[in-house]
């Protein structure tokens, strides 16, 4: 299974639009565009199909957390009692 293939299953598990899916990537700090995006869903024999990178998936899944359960909560140590 490819990432592109991940990705796709995870839009259709989500029923996520393309906008949807932009905002997503943008939560986790990178800027793709509408047509990067369908170039990503296409099969792989479309001659405009585009390789989704270990990276770029990455990020989408850390947007989608993010999306989903909000932004981690950063705790300072140094408040902590003992």
């Amino acid at each position: 299974m490819t990432n592109n293939d991940v990705l796709r299953r995870i839009r259709y598990a989500f029923d996520l639009s393309d906008s949807k899916m932009i905002t997503i990537f943008s939560l986790a700090n990178l800027e793709v565009t509408l047509a990067q995006v369908s170039d990503w869903l296409k099969k792989e024999d479309d001659p405009a199909y585009q390789n989704c990178t270990d990276i770029q998936l990455a990020t989408f899944l850390n947007g989608l957390i993010i999306d989903r359960r909000g932004k981690k909560k950063v705790h300072n140590r140094s408040q902590r009692s003992t």
